[in-house]
Order: structure tokens, then C-alpha cells, then sequence
């Protein structure tokens, strides 16, 4: 009874093992098959970016970023993103964002952003660099508002062998308004967003 009970036990640990191991990718930023090197400059695209504010969307259809691998990408990958790099365009009156409720937005990133995927994972985080926290304002046209709102980290996750490589923000990562908003910002908001990843000629990158 007692070896059954071991080799039944010995059964379930590989069965689990089996499961979890897919969700952990050797995490690699690969361009034709061959690994990316720290120091190459990489561009992404996405037709989609939102602040949910409650009742209110605000919506991005046309968003570029651009940045440089920090890191040697066979392991680890990380990128940094200068700051007021990220551009945000909607459909709205001066390509500006629309919102259901508050008119036409114009969004800018404040901080140099930190993106570090570990290891092994499918899952990293962007950052404020150097320890700060990433800030963004909202700058309302026809109010004449601007609402600035930081977060300290903000999770993402990747999906190996997609072509092109795409990084998206997880669901639920809020961004708290700052103390000195307008009354007429609201206080906070879900990030909803993904960037597909290319070298600068427009070769897709993939994650492998």
C-alpha cells in the first residue's frame, strides 16, 4: 500500500510538472532565428490602447513606441523607453484620442520607462527607470484639464512564438490619479494595451 501511495504520488508530481512547464518559456527576443543584442533599437505598434475610468473609455488607435534592448536578450530582456517616446493617436479632432464622455484626449508618457521580462517566464513589468514610478498625463482639449497619474509597476505578459512578438499590460493594473487633479479627472483607471514588436526596417521580432 505504502509503494502504491508513492508511485501515485510520483504520478501526480509529473502530470503537474507537465502542466506548469509550458507556462515558463526560456524567454528569448529573436529577429530571422537569431537572438537580438543588447543595444538594438526596436520599435512597436498597437491599434488599441485604453484608459477605463469607470463609465468613461478612452481610446488610442494608433500608438507607436520605440526603444533600445538594455540587456542581452538570451535569458533575460529588458528595454528602455525614453520618456515622451510613446505616442498616442485616436480619430478625434487633431488625431487626438476620443473618450466617451470627457471629448478628445491627448495622452503623454512623463517618465523613461523600464521594460524586464525574467528569465524563464512569460510575465515582466515596466517601470519608472532608475526606481521611479511611470507617470502619464491625460491632457483633456476642450476642458483644458490635465490629469496626471502615476503607477510604481505595471505587469505584463508576452506569447512566445507569436509573430510578430507582442507585449500587453495584464488585466486590472490600475493607475491612481495624483493628489493635485482636477476635480473633473477621475481618480483612477484600468490600462488596457499591446505592442507588437519590430526592428527599426519593419522584420518582426518573436519571442522563443
Amino acid at each position: 500500500m505504502h509503494k502504491k501511495l508513492i508511485t501515485a504520488c510520483l504520478a501526480i508530481a509529473a502530470f503537474a510538472a507537465f502542466v506548469v512547464a509550458p507556462s515558463a518559456s526560456a524567454v528569448n527576443l529573436t529577429s530571422n532565428g537569431v537572438t537580438v543584442p543588447a543595444g538594438t533599437w526596436v520599435t512597436g505598434t498597437s491599434n488599441l490602447a485604453r484608459f477605463i475610468a469607470g463609465s468613461n473609455t478612452l481610446t488610442c488607435d494608433h500608438n507607436h513606441i520605440s526603444g533600445t534592448v538594455t540587456v542581452d536578450a538570451n535569458g533575460t530582456i529588458a528595454a528602455t523607453i525614453a520618456a515622451g517616446t510613446p505616442t498616442f493617436h485616436g480619430t478625434d479632432v487633431s488625431t487626438d484620442c476620443t473618450s466617451n464622455g470627457l471629448g478628445p484626449v491627448h495622452p503623454t508618457v512623463n517618465s523613461e520607462l523600464c521594460l524586464h521580462i525574467a528569465n524563464k517566464t512569460d510575465f515582466g513589468t515596466i517601470t519608472g527607470c532608475e526606481g521611479k514610478v511611470v507617470t502619464f498625463t491625460l491632457n483633456f482639449t476642450n476642458l483644458g484639464i490635465a490629469c496626471k497619474y502615476e503607477k510604481a509597476s505595471i505587469g505584463t505578459e508576452i506569447t512566445t512564438s507569436a509573430n510578430p512578438a507582442a507585449v500587453r499590460i495584464r488585466p486590472g493594473e490600475l493607475a491612481k490619479g495624483e493628489a493635485s487633479n482636477s476635480i473633473f479627472c477621475p481618480p483612477e483607471g484600468e490600462l488596457e494595451m499591446e505592442f507588437s514588436l519590430f526592428t527599426t526596417d519593419g522584420t518582426p521580432l518573436v519571442f522563443s
